[in-house]
Order: structure tokens, then sequence, then C-alpha cells
């Protein structure tokens, strides 16, 4: 890559005698239509007015046609006004360059060079800055710098037809406003200018050139993009001034993370509207009561999407607009001005007349009903977008989309297999894998020899600190795909959660992806390869529901990680956290009630009192059957349990004698837990079909006694 800077040397003005007043033989001659179209005339008769016009014309590279039909537009405007083009004035200049004569760019470039005039884009119909750079600096320059941008955009990931539709225009801007051509000289203050500029297009390319002047080691670091510093800008009409500027005043004091920071200076701004509404007296922190905290939580309570909204979020598509706010919305609400007034005492701002924590606490009711809702996408759907991620194609993306195939692969099995959120994916760095380099030996002495996993280094999260977390063996493979076509000579990015400097995995053209990338783009692309729809039946397939489904499955399954290596798997800080995910399955849920459940398992027993004070060899243990009593000590394990008639140990409850026993004082009844199977368990709730197919199916089995039921009932009926 050519990485020296152009031999630029600037256009010399010194070297013209420019005189200040024109001889009336120069004006005579400037009258005249024919004399000023006849350049060897005029370099004769009026060099020291011609030399300098024919040498910006060779500089600039513009043709001879339009140079001799710019250059009649200047001398007639010179006899109009009597002076000298280089003592015109603005406005002089500016009534030439809008008139349709001649070149406008060579004009511009006489106006820049000779007039003094250096600000063409102050032009009505100022277009193709890139053109006005070229006659300006001249042809070779500009079309060097160019090469040079194009070349460390391109080691980035920017393909050519992507680079023809911005560079040549925000390079263009960028010279004129900078007033040299030389990419050295650019400057982080200039670019920071560019973003200003009226043309949108421009403004957000600016982010993208100064990731090149990184890579070229012009730039220290890429700046922000545009809309990252119009983010802050807020509407603030309807709000009290006093109230803005506390408001303001927290939010250039606060060291909460950007994105947080802003969302919670929205939400102050958003209460100032209120103020002025509802408690027009009330305008300063300490201004409020605890009345007006209680006036306050009730209006949250019943507040509609919409409501309250900025003027500057006007035109927003609200969602659901009218309705009730979400409660996860009004805990957010009231969170961002308990932070507010905690930190404002905290800071000595000023005393308060309540307590922020009491006084502005979330309601139980809301409390109730917000909290984590993962959402496991259903297991079918889930089965093949991980099919899906594993199996991706060319062919399989849905438009033809800026990011490389592997890079789309990685994300995709990042996403099925790694069971991480959106942030965390987006901020890995192009180190995080490694192979599982030692045998793992289990508890029960079983080995997973090395090679059957890898590891993953996670950064820090909101709730967590960097880990370790062991992965699928095919997220290794997928990066190091990855990696081998990721470009090079990407800077490294500055990682606002950390305070350092990152080599994401993840960027390309020297960018980080998008936080919508996974939602966007990856999602949709799986959906369409697996061939499931974009929603299931709990709604909208989300980056985060496939983190609650990977993370669910590992507790699903049969030996899953218990709720301490979940937690630590998932990066929860809270084992509550990582509950929402164990909680979700009703059907794992009913299968352990079913195997805990020790009440559907008891029977009801009666014991005689009298019989075990005697020491009588007396039964004195009788289990209740339903329409009989068994006296059978051993009945829970009984092969011939719930068939008990002939049986010798079997009382009929209709015959006297256990008539007789359930009247006795000395009886107890008592539970013991036996596990019935189904049929069992409907002989006891009175099933006489059950029963008589038990009795059957029992036949030739032989009871406590040795007899089979089918002997028993033989000597009953010769009796």
């Amino acid at each position: 890559m050519n990485t020296s800077s152009a031999d630029y040397i600037p256009f010399d003005v010194s070297q013209y005698e420019r005189q200040t007043t024109l001889s009336n033989l120069e004006l005579t001659i400037l009258s005249n239509r024919s004399y000023r179209s006849d350049w060897c005339y005029l370099q004769s008769e009026i060099p020291g007015l011609m030399r300098p016009l024919i040498d910006l014309a060779t500089h600039s590279g513009v043709s001879m046609r339009l140079a001799i039909i710019s250059v009649a537009a200047i001398l007639w405007n010179i006899s109009k006004t009597g002076k000298p083009h280089w003592l015109w004035t603005e406005s002089q200049w500016l009534t030439l360059l809008i008139s349709k004569a001649g070149s406008r760019p060579y004009l511009a470039s006489v106006a820049y060079h000779l007039g003094g005039f250096r600000v063409p884009q102050r032009l009505d119909k100022f277009r193709h800055p890139a053109t006005y750079a070229s006659f300006i600096f001249g042809h070779e320059v500009f079309r060097h710098e160019h090469v040079r941008l194009s070349r460390a955009l391109r080691s980035l990931g920017y393909a050519a037809l992507h680079l023809e539709q911005f560079l040549s225009s925000v390079l263009g801007t960028l010279m004129l406003e900078n007033g040299d051509p030389r990419l050295e000289t650019f400057t982080e203050e200039l670019l920071l200018k560019g973003q200003q500029h009226r043309s949108e297009g421009v403004a957000r390319s600016i982010g993208k050139v100064s990731h090149g002047l990184a890579a070229m080691g012009i730039l220290s670091k890429p700046i922000r993009m545009r809309g990252y510093i119009s983010w802050r800008e807020k509407s603030i009409e309807g709000i009290d001034p006093a109230w803005v500027m506390w408001c303001r005043r927290w939010r250039d004091t606060s060291t909460l993370r950007p994105h947080t920071r802003e969302s919670n200076y929205s939400f102050l701004l958003r209460t100032g509207l209120w103020l002025k509404r509802e408690q027009p007296d009330t305008a300063a922190p300490i201004d409020w009561s605890m009345s007006t905290c209680a006036a306050f939580i009730a209006a949250v309570d019943r507040m509609t999407v919409g409501e309250w909204a900025l003027k500057s979020a006007k035109g927003t598509n609200f969602k659901g607009l009218g309705q009730p706010i979400a409660a996860n919305s009004k805990r957010s609400f009231l969170h961002a001005l308990r932070r507010f007034f905690t930190d404002f005492e905290l800071w000595g701002w000023g005393r308060l007349k309540f307590s922020p924590r009491y006084h502005l606490a979330t309601p139980r009711s809301v409390t109730f009903n917000s909290g984590i809702n993962p959402r496991v996408i259903d297991d079918s759907t889930w089965l093949k977008l991980i099919w899906a991620s594993l199996n991706l194609e060319r062919n399989d993306l849905l438009s033809e989309i800026h990011y490389p195939l592997s890079m789309v692969q990685a994300l995709a099995v990042i996403w099925t297999h790694a069971g991480l959120r959106s942030n965390e994916i987006m901020r890995l760095d192009k180190e995080c894998a490694h192979f599982q380099t030692n045998d793992v030996v289990h508890e029960d002495g079983t080995i997973t020899p090395a090679g059957s996993l890898c590891y993953l280094d996670i950064p820090a999260s909101k709730t967590f600190k960097p880990f370790v977390k062991p992965v699928a063996i095919a997220v290794k493979k997928y990066i190091d795909a990855w990696l081998k076509d990721r470009p090079i000579n990407q800077a490294a990015l500055f990682d606002e959660r950390t305070g350092r400097k990152v080599s994401y995995l993840f960027q390309f053209r020297g960018k980080r992806i998008g936080s919508g990338v996974i939602n966007g783009t990856i999602i949709p692309i799986l959906c369409a390869k697996a061939g499931v729809p974009l929603e299931d039946s709990r709604g909208r397939i989300t980056s985060h529901r496939g983190r609650a489904s990977a993370v669910t499955a590992l507790a699903s399954v049969p030996q899953g990680m218990s709720l301490i290596e979940l937690m630590q798997w998932s990066g929860h800080s809270s084992p509550n956290s990582t509950l929402h995910y164990i909680r979700v399955r009703p059907t794992k849920l009913a299968a352990s009630f079913i195997k805990a459940d020790q009440m559907a398992n008891m029977v009801s027993i009666l014991i005689d009192h009298d019989v075990i004070a005697r020491h009588s060899d007396e039964p004195y243990t009788f289990y209740d059957l339903g329409d009989s009593y068994c006296s059978n000590p051993f009945w829970s394990s009984c092969p011939h349990r719930m068939a008990c008639a002939g049986c010798d140990f079997n009382l009929p409850k209709a015959s006297a004698r256990a008539q007789a026993l359930e009247s006795k004082s000395s009886i107890g009844r008592y539970l013991e837990a036996v596990p019935l199977t189904p049929d069992e368990r409907a002989i006891a709730e009175g099933d006489l079909e059950k029963l008589k197919g038990l009795i059957h199916k029992l036949d030739n089995v032989p009871t406590l006694d040795g007899r089979t039921p089918i002997e028993i009932g033989i000597k009953n009926q010769g009796n």
C-alpha cells in the first residue's frame, strides 16, 4: 500500500504582479467581445491579467473550450466592475459563480486562488465537491490521495462499489474545508466539523473515513458516529428551565455508561413535562415533597405509551400507542428518578424533603408484574435453527449484505451455541476462542479427551466480570474460518465498558457490528434456512430468546447442570436470574412434581393400639383399600395388593368385624407413603373394572401362604 503523501505544491500567486488599477487600453480591449476570446492577442496585449488565468487553467485541468468561455466571462466582469478580479468582493464572485457562463469549478478555482474566495460551499447550487477539489488543488493530487484512502478502506473490508458511493464526495468536502488536500494534514477537529455538514450523506460517511485514516496511522483512533453526538440533543420544549438545568448538570456529572446515562436523562426530561403540567410550582429537586412523589408514582402507574413524549421524539412510531406502558417501563422510570435524587444529595447539591429510596419506591404491584421473561423458543424451532447455523451457505443469504459469509456463519453459530447476550457477542475479542488442550477428568472417573470442546473468553457484562466458559468445538471452528477472512488493518476500538482498546472479533470496515445485526440479519437468515417463521408460539424470535433457549436446554437434560453451574455459565451474578431460565418449562416441572409429590403416594392405615398394649399376636395394622381392609403387615410389598378378594388377610368393610374395628376408641388413623401403579391407584379410587382385570392378571401368582388365587377360589367353592 502506498502510504506516502502526495508531492503537493500549492498554487503560488505571489509570482504574479497583481495591479490594483486598469489602464485605458486594458479597459478598451476588455470591452470588445471579439478580443475577449482571442487568447493569442490577449496574452500579447494584457499579459498581467491573462498569465495567472491561463496558468490556473493548466493547473485545474479544464478543457480549452471551457477555459476560453470561462476566461471571457471573467474579463467581461472586469470591464463592468473596472477592477481586476483579485480585488473583487465576495458578493461579486458569487454573482459570477451563480451565472451559467463557463465552467463553474474552474471559476471557483480562480476565485479560490486569485480572489481570496475560499468557500465555494456557500453556493446555493454547490454540488460534487470532489470536482471542485480536483480543480482547486489539481487532479493528480486528488487522485493520488483518493487512491491511498481507498486502499486503506478496502483493507478494512469496504467493497469498491461501496466506496464509489461516498468516498469522492466526502474526500472533496474535507479537502475544501481543510484548505489542504494531503491526508496527513487531516485532523480529528476537521472530521468533527465535517460531521455537522448540511448533507446527511456526507456527515454520516465521515466516520468511515476516520477508520481509514486510523488504519493509515494518521489518526490515533476513529471518531464516533454522527448519530452518537446528535443522540444527546433532546427537546426541552414545555419544560421549566430550572428543571432542565438540574437534569443537564446530572448528565454532565454522572459516570454511568453513555447509553444508560442518556436513557435516564430522557426519563428526567419527561418528568419535567409532567411537572410543568401538573406541579408548576415544583421546578427544582428541593421543591419536591412526599406528596409530589406520591402524585408522580400514581401518574406513572397510569401512564400510556406516547404520553409525556419529548418534541424531539415526535414522529416516532410508538408501538401500542395509547396503551398502558409495561411494568418494566414503569420500574425504569422510577429507578431513573430515584438515582437522580440520590445523586443530588450524595453530591452535595442540596437537601431533599423526602427519602428517594422509600418515597419513590416501585409499588409492589409493578414489581410483581415485571422481571425477566426469557420466553424460550419452541423446542422444534430451536433445534432447526441450530441445524441451520451449522449449514449456512452463500445462497442462504437473503440479500447482498456487505458482511462476508464466514462472518455471518460465525455469528450464527455463536448465537445458537454460546448462550450469550447480544452485547457480549458484539464485544468478543478476536482472540477469544481457545482449544481444550488437556483432558478433563470427571468426578466419576470418566474422561473428556482434549479437543472435545473449546473455551470462550467472555467480556465483562452488565452483571458479571470477565470469565471463561466451555462451548461446543464448532464455535472455535467457525471463529477460525472468519479470522482468515477478517481484515487485518483495523485499528483497535475503545470499549466504553472496560476503558480499554479492543480488536473486536466482529469488526469489519473498521467498525464493530451494529446492535441490530443478530435480530435484523442473522435470525431472518436462519429462519429462512430452517424453513420456520420469524415468530413461534411465544412471539417474535429474538437474540435474547436464543440465549434463554441455550441456557434452558442445559438445565433440562438428564444430569443437567446445577443451579450454580448454570449461573456461572450464563454470567449471572444472582441465582434468581438463572432460576427464570430453569422455571420456564412446565413439562419438566410436571415431571419433577410427579417424582417428588409424596402426598400422591399416601395410603390410609388403621392401627389398633389395644392389641399393641396387650402384646398380642393378633393383627394391629389395617390398610384401607377402599371396600376392605388388609391386615397383612407387609401389604406394601405384596404382589397381590389391591387384588385381595378371597385372601385370608382381607377384611371387608361391610363385615361385623370391620365395623367393630372402626368403632373402637383405640384406633388411630395414619398415612403411609406407598408408591402405587396407575392400575392400583384406579382401584383405590373405586374403579371395579380395573380391580377385576388385576385379579385375573394375578390368578397364578402365589400368595403369602403359597396358594394361588385360583387355588383359593376352588377351595372356597368346595366349602
